[in-house]
C-alpha cells in the first residue's frame, strides 16, 4: 500500500495510456507484419516483347537496330531536303540526309519519291507512301 500512496491519479492515467498505446502497437505490428494469403489465380508468366530500341541492348551490340521505318513525306528546305519518317509506329520526325536514324541505321539520301536508308553495309530504298486519289469535289463558283 505504500507504493499506491506515492502514485498520483495523473501518473496512473499516464501509465494506463502508455499501456494502451503499447498494446495497440503490438496488435497492429502483428497484423501488418504477417504475410497475407494471395487470392490471385495462378497465371503463366507472360514475357514482354523485347524492345529493339532498348539503349542498354544497343550499347553492347554491333548489329544495326531492327527498326520499322515508314516514309511520310519529303520536303525541300533552306538546309536541303528533309525526310519525314515514322520509326516503329511512333510520331513522325524530320531527318536530314546523312543523319543517324537509329543505332546502325543512317539516312543516306533523299530523293523526290523515295529515301535511301543504310543498315550496316546494306542500302535500302524506301518509296514515299502514295496518297489515294481524292474524290472530285463539285465546283462552288457559278458558271
Amino acid at each position: 500500500m505504500v507504493f499506491i500512496d506515492r502514485v498520483s491519479p495523473a501518473q496512473l492515467l499516464q501509465a494506463l495510456g502508455l499501456l494502451a498505446a503499447l498494446a495497440g502497437v503490438a496488435t497492429w505490428s502483428s497484423l501488418l507484419l504477417t504475410s497475407a494469403e494471395s487470392r490471385t489465380p495462378d497465371v503463366a508468366p507472360q514475357r514482354l516483347a523485347e524492345r529493339s530500341d532498348n539503349p542498354a541492348r544497343q550499347w553492347f551490340s554491333n548489329q544495326p537496330a531492327p527498326v520499322d521505318i515508314k516514309v511520310s513525306g519529303v520536303l525541300a528546305g533552306a538546309r536541303g531536303a528533309v525526310a519525314i519518317l515514322s520509326l516503329n509506329d511512333g510520331p513522325p520526325r524530320s531527318f536530314l540526309a546523312g543523319e543517324r536514324v537509329a543505332h546502325g541505321v543512317r539516312l543516306v539520301s533523299i530523293e523526290a519519291q523515295a529515301v535511301v536508308i543504310e543498315r550496316g553495309n546494306q542500302q535500302t530504298r524506301l518509296a514515299l507512301a502514295r496518297l489515294p486519289d481524292s474524290v472530285a469535289l463539285p465546283s462552288l463558283t457559278r458558271p
